[in-house]
């Protein structure tokens, strides 16, 4: 039987020292590390481990892993309000290695700057690829030194009115392809090398060639996936707020956005039935590992 347990969750615990007063900016002073973790509700026998915080890493928004084990971060000071063109792009892709026994990471490693909101992020053989206004570009590190060495532009053009949904959640599968989310508000037409178009308008999934060769739909519709993630069996799950926080997607599939019809045969079937008090849906976990106690196995996570 399939498990779903919600949990608030943090891969990094960043502190936000000299912020600009605005608004959107509480009038509280930043916690510390330490003191945040200590405001986490964690279930018994378990315990959470800074792995990363400011000045190392700033204002994550992808991670992921590579062979190596090692950690790979996009990391950008510009979100939410892009660098102009003639203004210095000032966000990076980091990667943070030899990590302690109380999961800190010793070493940070700064593998492609010069970004304007990265989030999009998987490195492959060879290099990395990673989403940046407007474009998938491949940056390849030719002579191992964890450091790019040049630009490859393979998908483009992503829109970016909305930045808080552009091109994310790179997930690749044993199918040889590499899954992706496309977010709220925005246009995009992109082409990879064949020079076919996909056209997306806020919420829908697509799948891409590692090489740039070719891009096509996955699913259409939700109105912001944000995380993707697959089971044993090859069952693709994404994360998504402003409609049910999860779904599994059916290649080919409609799915519920803001009053966009469906293709004439329905919305693909729906997982929950309610909204976890969504807005902040982001990222989505199939935990299959045997680390954790049975009763947390062949569960879904999912950050609300």
């Amino acid at each position: 039987m399939l498990r779903r347990l919600y949990i608030p969750a943090l891969a990094l615990l960043l502190t936000t020292t000299g912020a600009v007063a605005q608004d959107l900016v509480a009038p509280t002073e930043a916690l510390t590390p330490a003191e945040q973790q200590k405001l986490f509700r964690l279930p018994p026998g378990f315990e959470i481990q800074l792995v990363a915080a400011e000045p190392d890493v700033h204002k994550p928004m992808n991670l992921r892993f590579d062979a190596q084990g090692r950690m790979w971060v996009t990391q950008s000071l510009e979100y939410p309000f892009p660098a102009a063109d003639d203004a210095p792009h000032r966000d990076y892709v980091g990667i943070l290695d030899q990590f302690d026994a109380q999961g800190r990471a010793q070493k940070f490693t700064k593998f492609v700057t010069g970004l304007n909101i990265p989030i999009g992020l998987l490195p492959i053989d060879g290099g990395a690829l990673c989403y940046s206004i407007p474009e998938i570009c491949f940056y390849p590190d030719r002579n191992g030194d964890d450091a790019a060495d040049a630009k490859v532009v393979r998908y483009s053009s992503f829109g970016f009115r909305d930045t808080h949904g552009m091109s994310s959640s790179y997930t690749p599968w044993i199918d040889g392809w590499i899954y992706a989310c496309h977010g709220f508000a925005n246009t995009s037409e992109v082409k990879g090398a064949d020079g076919q178009p996909v056209v997306m308008q806020s919420g829908n999934t697509y799948r891409m060639r590692a090489d740039g060769s070719h891009i096509e739909y996955f699913t259409h519709g939700q109105v912001n996936p944000f995380g993707l993630a697959f089971d044993p069996l090859g069952h693709l799950y994404s994360a998504d707020c402003h409609t049910l926080p999860m779904y599994q997607l059916l290649r080919g599939a409609w799915y519920p956005s803001f009053g966009k019809p469906h293709d004439g045969l329905g919305f693909g079937p729906t997982m929950l039935s309610h909204l976890h008090g969504s807005t902040g849906i982001a990222g989505v976990v199939y935990y299959a590992a045997e680390q954790f106690p049975p009763e947390y196995r062949d569960t879904v996570f999912i950050g609300n």
